[in-house]
């Protein structure tokens, strides 16, 4: 029987077929050649952040209950108190300039963003056709969850843009093991220090670890699903966050 499906590469879309099969998401392993940043003029662009890494994330879970989990334990730490302050002891020692004001900005937008979310109702980002940039990955007409594919314009002028009809793979990290750091490092933006305190929160809550890997054929390899993908990160030892497992087990709000 031949498999239909919306993305150019079958094989891969064979390989992600099974999640299609769990409602409540499960486990991907795979070996990424991420694509970094590209900064600097026209012709002259150094790529920051390219490492080639060994990536354990979770898989076709739902995005809505991340966000109110999130939001949930956001509340929480406000109502313990002192949370302000840490926050902005981070934030300054990341930006001198920082204010209170700065921080408590940041959280009042990041809770306002969260309400207006959840208020909304929140699209799976694997389920969400944006304007016709993105389609939900589908194999034999079945929407395989956790997976996206570009339906965007070509940019052929572009190397690093965009392929119509590649996939994408979203989750919660939970580990990554550095196999290639980038040449140039990462790279550093020079934000403000509300952008930093907005960082800095999201990154200690379960939506800080949500992540997206764009699966081209020659920038990927070692794919692996649900059980081994447990065995492909335990005989790599990739180093498991434990905040990311606790979020993950309490992303039901």
């Amino acid at each position: 029987m031949t498999m239909q499906t919306n993305a150019t590469d079958t094989q891969m879309a064979s390989t992600l077929s099974s999640l299609s099969k769990l409602d409540q998401g499960t486990l991907f392993s795979a070996c990424v050649h991420k694509m970094g940043d590209a900064r600097g003029p026209s012709g002259a662009r150094v790529i920051y952040g390219d490492d080639q890494v060994h990536v354990l994330i979770w898989t076709g879970f739902s995005y809505q209950a991340l966000i109110a989990r999130s939001h949930k334990m956001l509340t929480q730490q406000l109502n313990k108190g002192g949370y302000i302050e840490r926050l902005a002891r981070a934030t300054l020692e990341e930006h001198e300039d920082t204010t209170i004001e700065d921080v408590c900005e940041a959280i009042q937008e990041t809770r306002d963003w969260f309400r207006k979310k959840l208020s909304d109702g929140v699209p799976e980002p694997w389920n969400d056709d944006m304007v016709g940039v993105w389609m939900p990955l589908e194999i034999d007409g079945v929407k395989v969850r956790g997976s996206r594919v570009y339906a965007g314009q070509a940019r052929p002028e572009d190397p690093r843009a965009p392929v119509p009809g590649s996939i994408y793979v979203q989750g919660v990290k939970l580990g990554e093991k550095v196999i290639t750091p980038a040449a140039n490092g990462p790279w550093r933006p020079n934000s403000k220090p509300k952008t930093l305190a907005k960082q800095l929160l999201k990154e200690s809550l379960p939506v800080g670890l949500y992540c997206q890997y764009r699966l081209d054929p020659e920038r990927v390899r070692d794919i692996t699903v649900d059980g081994a993908a447990a065995k492909a990160a335990k005989k790599e030892k990739i180093g498991i966050d434990p905040d990311a497992l606790r979020a993950l087990f309490k992303i039901a709000p």
